[in-house]
């Protein structure tokens, strides 16, 4: 599939345990000056932020980047159930699309992360001192908090039939005596749940350079939890540029309009 200003190809990739779908751009009618593996939002925010994924991936393959767009075991088109899916297994995923990449073309291969993904990138990231560069869009700082939040979908059904209402101890209970919990019609199965909790942004440190992005409804700081991680990080001495832009939590919403805004500053931070 061709257009004017990149080259898209859908595949798999033949890990040698399971398949994983990918969509790579690339740029059109020349040789890419660097290439990013793209690590999705976890459940439904990954079906609900693809259209500005696809569109930002466009846009880098355009400028000159590869992008890859990675379903990661369990996920979208990629092998397996979303149960089958360990946090360990998706860092395996990565790696071997890292890979992958770097046997594909010689330039730099960077790393770019939306919400649990920003987590599972930073991870990686800490542990490959060859990535050139870290992008994270809206990361998720803690991982606890995020399947809290995944939890609370549950206890939002249970409501709708008259249930009780969220309750993280006992939720968190049945995953630690290893019992899987459907929710909003994912298996969320307990060796995900605790490893995904044990991540904090806090506890990682990148070897390379960051680029911090974050969409906010009103005002242009961010968000108070994220300064402590970047000064943490800066601390460390890491190089962090963050910026925000105005706009949908598109993550949580398929009908959000594409942020242009977010598009154009993402493109301006990679220079």
């Amino acid at each position: 599939m061709n257009s004017a200003h990149c080259d898209i190809e859908p595949g798999f990739l033949d890990h040698p345990e399971r398949r994983l779908f990918h969509v790579t751009h690339r740029p059109a009618g020349g040789e890419a000056r660097g290439s990013f593996l793209f690590l999705h939002a976890l459940a439904e925010e990954m079906h609900m932020s693809r259209r500005n994924v696809a569109a930002q991936a466009r846009a880098m393959a355009a400028a000159g980047y590869n992008v890859m767009l990675l379903d990661l075991t369990g996920c979208g088109d990629a092998d397996g159930d979303f149960a089958d899916a360990t946090w360990h297994t998706w860092l395996d995923d990565a790696r071997f699309a890292l890979q992958t990449l770097r046997e594909q073309a010689p330039v730099p291969v960077s790393l770019w992360g939306m919400r649990l993904g920003g987590l599972l990138a930073c991870e990686l990231a800490a542990q490959d001192s060859v990535i050139e560069r870290l992008l994270l869009w809206q990361a998720v700082l803690n991982g606890e908090q995020q399947i809290d939040q995944f939890l609370r979908l549950k206890s939002a059904a249970s409501a709708m039939v008259g249930s009780i209402g969220f309750d993280r101890k006992s939720l968190g209970s049945e995953l630690r005596e290893g019992v899987s919990l459907e929710i909003a019609g994912y298996e969320l199965c307990p060796d995900m749940a605790l490893e995904v909790s044990r991540c904090r942004l806090h506890d990682l440190n990148p070897t390379c350079q960051v680029h911090w992005i974050e969409v906010r409804s009103s005002g242009q700081e961010l968000a108070m939890p994220s300064r402590n991680v970047i000064r943490h990080w800066q601390q460390q001495g890491l190089e962090v540029t963050a910026r925000t832009v105005q706009g949908e939590a598109f993550w949580r919403n398929q009908d959000s309009p594409l942020n242009l805004q977010l598009q154009q500053l993402t493109l301006e931070m990679l220079g």
